[in-house]
């Protein structure tokens, strides 16, 4: 995985290729009256995609609120957003 964008305590955005596959993931923190909105987005491209991404988003959807729970709770320990 490549970091392509990072906004400190704004948002950032990872990316992961293999041949004809890629996964972009997009990470942005916003302050909220509960605190931190963590939005989280992940975009498959290439001819792969179609085989690869429901795959994938399956497995993701089972660890994603761990890990959005986690990033909340760093942002708001670190006053992020």
């Amino acid at each position: 995985m490549i970091v392509t964008e990072l906004k400190p305590d704004k948002c950032f955005t990872v990316e992961s290729k293999i041949p004809l596959f890629k996964m972009v993931f997009e990470h942005e923190l916003e302050t909220s009256e509960q605190g931190t909105d963590v939005i989280h987005r992940v975009t498959f491209s290439g001819l792969l995609s179609f085989v690869l991404g429901p795959m994938l988003s399956k497995q993701l959807n089972l660890g994603l609120p761990v890990t959005l729970g986690r990033l909340k709770a760093l942002a708001e320990s670190h006053g992020a957003a």
